[in-house]
């Protein structure tokens, strides 16, 4: 793996344009949006940051599609406190809004299935902040939870080492009764959470963080290796699945 580009702060980059094509299966439709998009790159995110010894960076290799892919690592140096290495898309969604958020994610050949929970991405309201949604690679399967109430189990990557996965998540933001949360896995949708409660109870907004954080070693130490990283390409916040799932891309 050749690093590009290390951590960075960089402005966001935003796509407000519209997509039409002809109705056919796993395609999109007319006036479908792409809200945001990045080929695998730390440049065009809001934000961009590492705690302790993490790294946040461009890579050559591995990619899904393009030039580029997104490395994040983070090594355990003995310390308590945040393991973060995360770049972020502020104002990511509003209260009321329906949003699909997709990513090809990818563990190393080598990865070692564990008990404690790597995120490697998360929905955090804003202003104030804090977790709200997460999702993580927990032993051999992908899961989602948080202080929102929403969990569950996406799927197994038991066969996926080494391999891209293509994770397409929905959110709906609204009140009982009005909220959704569906995930699909490779194509296949996995979760179908719908007629939930899904607002962020402290802001009018979330945030969307992608990279690394291994929450156990806030408080602990590792029960897996000391030094993890999750490749990441082809983000993609859209107002359909069909735009926002990476094997749609050209």
């Amino acid at each position: 793996m050749r690093r590009r580009q290390a951590l960075a702060v960089l402005g966001g980059a935003a796509l407000a344009g519209t997509v039409g094509t002809t109705g056919t299966a796993g395609r999109a439709y007319a006036a479908d949006e792409v809200y945001f998009q990045n080929r695998g790159s730390v440049e065009g995110w809001d934000h961009a940051y590492t705690q302790k010894d993490g790294m946040i960076a461009t890579v050559d290799s591995p990619v899904y599609k393009g030039a580029h892919s997104l490395a994040a690592t983070q090594t355990y140096i003995g310390e308590t406190g945040g393991y973060h290495s995360e770049v972020i898309k502020r104002g990511a969604q509003s209260v009321g809004e329906d949003r699909y958020y997709g990513q090809a994610v990818r563990l190393a050949p080598d990865w070692t299935f564990h008990d404690q929970n790597v995120t490697f991405q998360q929905w955090s309201p804003e202003d104030p902040e804090g977790p709200w949604l997460l999702m993580f690679v927990i032993g051999d399967e992908i899961r989602f939870g948080g202080s929102g109430g929403i969990k569950g189990t996406v799927g197994t990557v038991t066969a996926l080492r080494g391999a891209w996965a293509r994770v397409v998540a929905r959110l709906k933001l609204a009140g009982a009764g009005a909220g959704a949360f569906e995930v699909w896995l490779n194509g296949r949708k996995t979760v179908s959470m719908t007629g939930i409660a899904a607002l962020p109870s402290t802001s009018g907004t979330i945030r969307w963080s992608n990279g690394i954080y291994c929450t156990a070693w806030r408080d602990g130490t590792p029960s897996g290796p000391d030094v993890l990283t999750i490749h990441h390409d082809n983000h993609r916040i859209a107002s359909s699945y069909a735009l926002a799932e990476p094997g749609n891309w050209s």
